[in-house]
């Protein structure tokens, strides 16, 4: 065994027993929720009058810090210090209930998923450990047929989330926008496409922690 897939088993383990002795605790979820956003150009926004974290606050009366950065990923790292495990660490200074953790577009970029899955579980890891509770949405896209490098991505996330128990969102199958949906570039949402995007998020969240 490799030292990096070692390295990734220790975290996979230590993540899943956190996982595990939180899953044992009674109390229910609180009915207000404090959730943290991780994010890339999405939930960043370009150009927006309003972005998806901030709606998803206004329509379910949640506490919503959105910490999203343009040009972050599990790996990708934007500026530098943008990416999604160096998010986590302001995210937590937010005293949240769930880091909610989405996206990935840009670790298309990335040939290997490995490092993808590694860096999934890091942000995992890094969560759990540090008291709150992890939620992962993985990327989205505009149309299909889906690129082949972001439905890679998707799986890798994915994966990541099944190995330590996480609750995972696919939203790819189908996409959840459309062209009409996204700015003249296809780069980003729009105002619309942002609307849509909470109303996702927000069906989401509720089945998994509003029961």
């Amino acid at each position: 065994m490799s030292a990096a897939a070692a390295v990734i088993l220790v975290a996979a383990l230590a993540t899943a027993s956190a996982i595990a002795r939180r899953s044992n605790e009674e109390a229910a979820p609180p009915r207000s929720l404090r959730i943290a956003v991780v994010g890339d150009d999405y939930t960043a926004g370009r150009q927006n009058r309003v972005v998806w974290p901030t709606l998803l606050a206004q329509r379910t009366g949640w506490s919503v810090s959105n910490f999203a950065l343009p040009g972050a990923g599990y790996l990708a790292d934007g500026a530098g210090g943008y990416a999604f495990t160096y998010q986590v660490d302001r995210a937590r200074g937010a005293d949240p209930d769930f880091i909610l953790v989405v996206g990935g577009l840009k670790d298309t970029g990335f040939p290997e998923v490995a490092p993808i899955n590694a860096g999934a579980i890091a942000a995992i890891h890094k969560i759990v450990l540090g008291g709150e509770r992890p939620l992962l949405i993985g990327p989205t896209w505009y149309e299909t047929p889906v690129p082949e490098a972001v439905s890679r991505v998707s799986d890798a996330v994915q994966s990541a989330a099944k190995s330590t128990g996480v609750p995972y969102l696919d939203a790819l199958d189908p996409p959840w926008l459309s062209p009409r949906l996204m700015q003249a570039d296809l780069a980003y949402p729009t105002d619309e496409g942002q609307s849509l995007l909470a109303d996702r998020v927000a069906a989401w969240v509720r089945t998994e922690v509003v029961r």
